[in-house]
């Protein structure tokens, strides 16, 4: 399956289950699927979120009725280079200024993927949080497809948080290299348990990833997302470990 057939068929699920999670939709933005932002054909390292930003395809960033499937694959794989509509400065900013501070840059050599390709609500404000949970879940299968075809990946850079089902059973905050850990065996991925740099504040920790085939990757996670009050958190997180990344492999 070349790109354009995985973008298609993303789009396609999503297109025929859309109706299962429209509460968490933000009103009257178009949904397109974006499974990931940049040269994820060339990258060599990715950033890793949650899902896109509602804001991204509001203000008429992005038309209101679907793309045409090419169309759709090269804005996303032109998307920091996109001379008519600019990158979502305010949202990949934080992340861009950590990058650079690994010598590393979305307009060169890093791409950014998330685990849904679709724009909800802000995470902290959905309104049926079983069924974000559901939809993370559901969508996942989609981001370890990417990632395996992603032969010549280096290193993931994962931050931020979802809902998720807490060790006691309840609905809570979980951090992503949980849901990480938890669900790349059913997807012949592993994340190692790895070592925690910083428990107290924000989270900072660093794991190996193992792929289908064999390869093991650096991948670091930190607690602070860009889209949250702390993102200087998560610059500063990338930043001041440049020299540990750097042994890592980044």
């Amino acid at each position: 399956m070349n790109l354009e057939e995985y973008l298609g068929s993303v789009i396609e699920a999503m297109n025929t289950t859309a109706c299962a999670h429209v509460a968490n939709f933000s009103p009257n933005t178009p949904q397109h699927a974006a499974p990931w932002f940049g040269r994820v054909d060339v990258a060599v390292y990715a950033t890793v979120g949650l899902n896109p930003a509602p804001k991204e395809f509001q203000q008429g960033r992005w038309p209101v009725t679907p793309l045409p499937l090419r169309d759709h694959l090269n804005r996303l794989l032109d998307y920091f280079v996109n001379p008519t509509v600019p990158y979502y400065k305010s949202w990949f900013d934080a992340w861009e200024r950590a990058l650079q501070c690994l010598g590393h840059s979305y307009f060169s050599d890093t791409v950014h993927l998330d685990l849904s390709p679709r724009a909800t609500v802000p995470v902290s404000s959905v309104p049926d949080r079983p069924r974000f949970i559901e939809m993370v879940a559901a969508d996942i299968r989609w981001f370890y497809a990417l990632l395996a075809r992603m032969t010549q990946i280096r290193g993931l850079l994962v931050a931020g948080s979802s809902w998720g089902v807490t060790k006691n059973g309840n609905i809570g905050a979980v951090h992503l290299d949980r849901i990480l850990r938890e669900t790349a065996p059913t997807y012949g991925f592993a994340l190692s348990r790895g070592e925690t740099r910083q428990r107290s504040g924000t989270k900072i920790a660093t794991y190996t990833l193992s792929l289908p085939g064999g390869d093991r990757i650096p991948a670091f996670f930190c607690g602070a997302s860009p889209s949250s009050n702390s993102a200087e958190d998560l610059v500063q997180a990338v930043c001041n470990g440049t020299s540990l990344l750097k042994e890592l492999g980044f």
